[in-house]
């Protein structure tokens, strides 16, 4: 029984030892581990604020339209008056759908040929059906060109290069800004 007693008496002077050699890696683990465990809901806070960032931008809407809400925008910014917008357009909006895709392999004596069919995904009913979108890009603007009344002050022209270049996505040197007469 001593035998046992004196093992144990070791192996706790061991962890002893070794606890206090390692009693910050420890705490820091426990800490991680904590922190892990514990539920959050910033993930779903970040995808409703990059919806929120989308609203602006709709599935539909063209360059005419964008020009549009711009316009009607751009307006509204004091000493600006009277605006015309016209954007240039790098690429348009592009869908893109679901497909499944299927590999068939065969095999010969001597050959070996691999087949592959896409088919587009679609849903609703057969009268219906409409291809599944993954997802959809935002049209690309090259430039832009904005007139208005407002466009000698040059605080009224900082205002609307950041407004078009925050919209837009459009650097500020790509937007042009010029007195409407």
């Amino acid at each position: 029984m001593k035998i046992s007693q004196m093992k144990k008496a070791e192996i706790m002077e061991y962890l002893k030892r070794l606890g206090d050699k390692y009693k910050y890696v420890l705490a820091v683990c426990i800490v991680g581990l904590a922190l892990v465990s514990f539920p959050t809901e910033q993930k779903e806070e970040r995808v409703q604020a990059s919806t929120k960032e989308d609203m602006f931008f709709s599935e539909d809407e063209t360059a005419g339209d964008m020009e549009k809400r711009l316009e009607e925008v751009l307006s509204q910014i004091s000493g600006v008056g009277r605006v015309e917008v016209m954007l240039t357009l790098k690429s348009g909006s592009r869908w893109v759908y679901a497909y499944n895709e299927n590999k068939n392999m065969s095999q010969n004596q001597e050959t070996q040929n691999a087949d592959t069919s896409r088919d587009m995904v679609l849903t609703g009913s057969s009268g219906s059906q409409q291809p599944v979108v993954v997802q959809v890009d935002k049209p690309c603007y090259m430039g832009a060109l904005i007139v208005c009344d407002g466009a000698a002050d040059s605080s009224v022209r900082l205002d609307i290069t950041n407004a078009v270049s925050s919209l837009t996505g459009i650097s500020s040197d790509k937007i042009v800004i010029s007195k409407m007469k």
